[in-house]
């Protein structure tokens, strides 16, 4: 089941475990033009929080730019 932590509009934060049970976020983003849905997968052994919703805000400013 997915948690949803951050909702930026087009970019969406959600938390989540895998099979074996390790934490994960995901990274969810839906292009505005067409509807694409693209998802990014960041491990939490190796990311935490404040990365992940550094890297989604990096993520905001480019679909941003590209408008």
């Amino acid at each position: 089941m997915r948690v949803l932590l951050e909702n930026y509009g087009d970019v969406r934060v959600f938390k989540d475990r895998n099979i074996l049970g390790v934490p994960r976020f995901i990274i969810e983003t839906i292009d505005p033009d067409f509807g694409f849905r693209n998802e990014q997968t960041f491990s939490c052994v190796w990311y935490n929080k404040k990365t992940v919703l550094e890297i989604a805000q990096k993520r905001i400013e480019d679909i941003d730019a590209q408008i």
